[in-house]
């Protein structure tokens, strides 16, 4: 790519982000957040309010308009503590949110930007966070208490029976969304709401028809949500193409559910409502659903638009601005109606000099003294009066993200800007104003020529009437949300809805919510586990000790299904075309950790197995309830840590010249870290003194490793476990080293 096209293709991603400007947040946006009146609670609450608030707690946001990585709730403690994708009660080591701060990844702006105005967490801090993780222990949630459980067949059960008292003319066309499994998970009645309302407002987003979907359920729990595509301009073709890439595509082999596909007509009339917002909601399930084209002007046409001719008429109305949220360059949205309603569409630039200055060339993209851009962003009514999205470059092609090099969507879990879900969270509430600055420079004096004033002050219409242009705008989408039994202000923790409901799903998976999806109880799914093949049993311990990254309990789902259930996959003939795979979950950790036994008796010898996605140098760990660490790895007997990517390796080995052996009673945390350098968490070995090392207060010694990051040691270690270990200093510490971490509690009787 040569320098001038890839020029353009960077300032086109600094516009996608953006929306089309930065504005204040509502005052309804702002949740109050009241602290806890216990000691433990109120120390975790004063330490994550002062480190972690001004990014993650919706109402006391910082320097931003939505919740970094839409997690927006990390004052609601027990939100938090029911969580295991942030906590695993009881596990401070294994919980993400305590992982991270040990980790050196969090606080962000303090760890990666090195943003001097905030302090880094001290070693109280991080002790008070322990603490309270601590003695969460095994608490329930309360949400649990009295809810009466559906498992699969119940659920396709409610189904039939609603299918059966529908107008056969109806019947065909009719399918579902469920999210009986969040609600079998204990997900509490507030998000319930805000994930129905999500899966509603995506369906009308990728609707073709005028008609609105209203919300309605068809259970007394309100988990199942019926939909009809033939209100959406669908077909049966298109309800396959989601089938073809959805990842829990079984179902038990019933007669209800043969009724179900004969009155359906199809082979599953239902999916999950979570899958369905995380895939649906971005390329290239939302482009193939939507049909949209290749090429903007392709997209102007088909919504009836000419743009070159709106602006030669100055039909066109537009409004220019030097910044605009995270780009530090100039920035120009336009307006033009179309079929539907509205069609905003954005100039934006890779720098501000020369012809990408608006201030220096405010007429274009076409002419002898036009501005040259390098893409652009569209927002456009759908005939329902709901919103659709398209990015393309500035020569007009469709592209479907932004690479993180040039810009982030910092709600986004793997930071990039994806068209479709990013836009849907930044445009919640529709269209966003913005205050021209490009008319009154151009009109201020006679440093331009007559006829472009006269072109600028045409096209460039004043404050007050753009203001009203887009409020008019906003009344008819927010208006389109209402029709659908909607509430377009409602947020979760400061998450819009469909992208609170889609990042429910990438969460990770704890043996709570994989028993739920699997429509089994917790015990239930591991009385059915205790039978499944041996390929199967890393997982299902990972499960039991901690929790699952999802793009690793997706690609298994399907096998293990088939191996501990009775369940039958659902194969669509001929779907797909066009369309080889959804969007898949981002990846999750990249350490596991697992021991051979949940509890020991003492005396007992355990093993503990270990697989990293990296080359790294291991640390196996065993930390006591005072507070006391013990090397187990490296030791005196195996100095050697490297261990390499993908390997399974287990400690002791077979062959290895020690063993381990639980000495005393209680409940023990194994750590396991993986880190680019043999030394981490400042720990010393000497194994000339002693076979094991150990670290009287662990916490005291992470936090000050947090503080002050040594320099890193390159170790030549050997490749017989006896032999002595050569120590050099690096030249140089790289800018950030990398450590994964994980840990798992296990009890000593």
């Amino acid at each position: 790519m040569s320098g001038r096209k890839q020029v353009r293709v960077q300032g086109l991603m600094v516009a996608v982000a953006i929306g089309f400007a930065l504005t204040a947040m509502p005052a309804w946006a702002a949740t109050e957040v009241v602290p806890p009146a216990d000691p433990v609670e109120k120390a975790a609450f004063d330490m994550l309010d002062k480190h972690c608030a001004r990014c993650h707690q919706d109402g006391k946001l910082t320097s931003r308009e939505r919740p970094a990585k839409n997690f927006g709730n990390v004052l609601k403690l027990n939100e938090l503590a029911a969580n295991p994708n942030y906590i695993l009660p009881g596990n401070p080591f294994g919980s993400k949110l305590f992982k991270q701060i040990t980790d050196k990844e969090m606080p962000y702006d303090v760890a990666y930007e090195g943003d001097t105005r905030y302090e880094n967490v001290s070693e109280p801090e991080l002790k008070a966070l322990e603490t309270w993780i601590q003695q969460l222990g095994s608490k329930s949630a309360a949400a649990c208490e009295g809810r009466k459980f559906v498992n699969h067949e119940d659920m396709i059960g409610l189904i039939a029976s609603d299918l059966d008292k529908l107008p056969r003319a109806r019947k065909k066309g009719t399918r579902y969304l469920t999210l009986t499994h969040l609600k079998n998970a204990c997900t509490d009645d507030e998000a319930m709401k805000v994930y129905r309302q999500g899966a509603i407002k995506l369906i009308n987003s990728l609707s073709r028809n005028s008609d609105i979907v209203r919300l309605e359920t068809i259970d007394p729990e309100e988990t199942i949500i019926r939909i009809n595509i033939d209100d959406l301009g669908w077909d049966a073709r298109d309800w396959d193409t989601v089938l073809a890439t959805y990842p829990y595509n079984t179902q038990p082999e019933t007669e209800l559910t043969n009724v179900l596909k004969s009155a359906a007509g199809s082979q599953m009339p239902y999916v999950r409502a979570d899958w369905f917002a995380f895939a649906a909601s971005q390329p290239p399930l939302y482009d193939k659903l939507l049909k949209l084209p290749k090429t903007f002007q392709a997209l102007a046409r088909e919504q009836g638009v000419d743009v070159d001719g709106n602006i030669r008429k100055f039909v066109a109305q537009r409004s220019g601005f030097q910044k605009s949220g995270v780009s530090q360059n100039n920035r120009l949205i336009e307006r033009h109606s179309s079929r539907s309603g509205y069609f905003w569409t954005s100039y934006d630039f890779a720098g501000n000099k020369k012809r990408q200055s608006l201030f220096e060339f405010p007429l274009g993209p076409t002419g002898a003294n036009s501005f040259e851009h390098d893409g652009g962003e569209t927002i456009y009514s759908l005939p329902n009066g709901f919103q659709a999205y398209y990015l393309n470059t500035a020569k007009g092609d469709q592209i479907d993200k932004g690479p993180t090099t040039i810009v982030r969507d910092l709600s986004r879990k793997d930071l990039a800007v994806t068209n479709g879900i990013s836009c849907m969270g930044c445009h919640d509430q529709g269209m966003r104003k913005a205050k021209d600055e490009v008319r009154d420079v151009v009109l201020a004096g006679r440093a331009f020529p007559k006829d472009i004033r006269d072109a600028v002050e045409a096209l460039y219409p004043p404050t007050e009437k753009m203001d009203q242009i887009i409020e008019n705008d906003g009344k008819r989408f927010a208006d389109a949300m209402y029709r659908a039994g909607l509430e377009p202000t409602l947020k979760l923790n400061g998450v819009e809805m469909i992208n609170a409901l889609a990042k429910r799903y990438e969460d990770d998976v704890d043996i709570n919510l994989a028993a739920a999806e699997f429509g089994m109880t917790r015990d239930e799914f591991k009385d059915a586990a205790g039978d499944a093949d041996r390929k199967f049993k890393s997982l299902i311990r990972r499960l039991e000790q901690g929790s699952v990254p999802r793009d690793q309990f997706e690609v298994t789902y399907r096998d293990l299904v088939k191996n501990i259930t009775d369940e039958e996959e659902v194969r669509v003939a001929g779907a797909a075309a066009g369309i080889k795979n959804a969007a898949k979950p981002g990846g999750g950790a990249d350490l596991s950790l697992t021991s051979d036994r949940d509890s020991y008796t003492q005396g007992d010898t355990p093993v503990f197995s270990v697989v990293s996605s990296k080359d790294c140098f291991l640390t196996l760990s065993n930390l006591d309830e005072k507070g006391t660490l013990t090397v187990l790895l490296p030791n005196k007997f195996q100095q050697n840590n490297r261990i390499r990517a993908g390997q399974e390796v287990q400690f002791p080995g077979a062959k290895a010249p020690f063993q381990y052996r639980m000495a005393d009673r209680g409940v023990e945390t194994v750590i396991a870290t993986c880190s680019e350098g043999s030394s981490v968490d400042g720990i010393k070995h000497d194994f000339g003194k002693s076979n094991l090392t150990t670290v009287q207060n662990y916490t005291r010694s992470l936090a000050r490793a947090i503080a002050v990051e040594g320099k890193p040691l390159a170790i030549d270690v050997a490749k017989s476990g006896g032999a002595p270990v050569s120590v050099q200093t690096a030249k140089a510490p790289p800018a950030k080293r990398e450590i994964s971490r994980a840990a798992i509690k296990i009890d000593v009787r």
